[in-house]
């Protein structure tokens, strides 16, 4: 199957089939979009508290075994309880900055880029279609953003399961924990990106819509946390996305607890399928703007 360069500059051959076409774009979006060292640099800054924690799980396993058991069984005591207070804090008001920032540097010029170096019109013009386009561009940028969700809550996870002792039957009946790992993750994902591929739609700059979607979403997030300090009314934390989005986990992890009351401290404030009515509808406003953005484009 005949590819893009990896410049986008250069057309090699025919495209064939529109999975294949959705796929080579994609793939080409989570090429260049991971290559380079800023990648590997932002990769392990925004994933250093996952990976502080589980570092820290592995260093007690070997050197105190005994302390790490106990740790697990007082704090945690289950997979699901110790999974979701690793999700809550990283959508926490400020660690949530993290991979907002890791999704927007490496997801802000997957399209603006392209317009940029007058490269769009090989995507936008036959054989591909401008949806296949766009539906690659999204996995692209799925793939790319689960560097900062699933994959680091995944190795996380793994980790806490083999020095739990889970095994057979007791890893069959963790399955569910993991599907609701990725349900978050996917939600996380789809929110942020699907604004910062919007932004990248109406611009050439790249730095210029990667600031503007950390603007948007991050800064509801502050004005509503400051105003929260001075009046008392849940109602203002549906503005905040750190509040959303852990109120989400929440639902999905199939709100958790444990005998000592310490996952209370994680509940949320406002209704759970209130967020993810407010999530989703966001994710798909800004979706179909991207999408008529980009089929009112004119091709030059």
């Amino acid at each position: 199957m005949s590819i893009l360069s990896k410049g986008y500059r250069q057309y090699q051959g025919v495209l064939k089939g529109r999975l294949h076409k959705i796929w080579a774009i994609a793939y080409n979006a989570f090429r260049v979009g991971l290559s380079g060292k800023r990648a590997i640099f932002l990769f392990i800054l925004c994933n250093l508290p996952v990976l502080a924690f589980t570092l820290m799980l592995i260093f007690m396993a070997i050197f105190a075994p005994g302390g790490v058991a106990q740790l697990l069984l007082n704090s945690f005591g289950t997979l699901d309880v110790a999974l979701y207070s690793i999700v809550v804090v990283t959508l926490n008001q400020g660690t949530l900055f993290l991979p907002l920032v890791f999704i927007s540097a490496l997801n802000a010029g997957s399209i603006a880029n392209e317009k940029k170096h007058n490269s769009l019109a090989l995507y936008l013009a036959k054989p591909v279609d401008r949806l296949d386009y766009i539906l690659g561009k999204y996995l692209g940028m799925i793939l790319i953003s689960s560097f900062v969700t699933a994959i680091p809550w995944f190795v996380f996870m793994v980790v806490f399961s083999l020095i739990s002792g889970y095994s057979g039957a007791q890893f069959l009946d963790t399955l569910w924990v993991y599907l609701s790992m990725l349900a978050v993750s996917l939600l996380v994902i789809v929110f942020i990106g699907s604004i910062v591929l919007l932004f990248s739609s109406l611009t050439d700059q790249s730095i210029l819509a990667g600031i503007i979607a950390i603007l948007i979403i991050y800064l509801p997030s502050v004005i509503a946390t400051i105003i929260g300090l001075v009046i008392e009314a849940s109602w203002i934390q549906y503005f905040s996305a750190s509040s959303l989005l852990s109120a989400v986990a929440y639902l999905l992890f199939n709100k958790p607890s444990t005998e000592d009351g310490f996952i209370n401290f994680f509940q949320p404030e406002i209704s759970s399928w209130g967020a993810i009515a407010i999530l989703l509808a966001i994710a798909l406003s800004a979706f179909l703007l991207m999408v008529y953005n980009l089929y009112k484009e004119e091709i030059q």
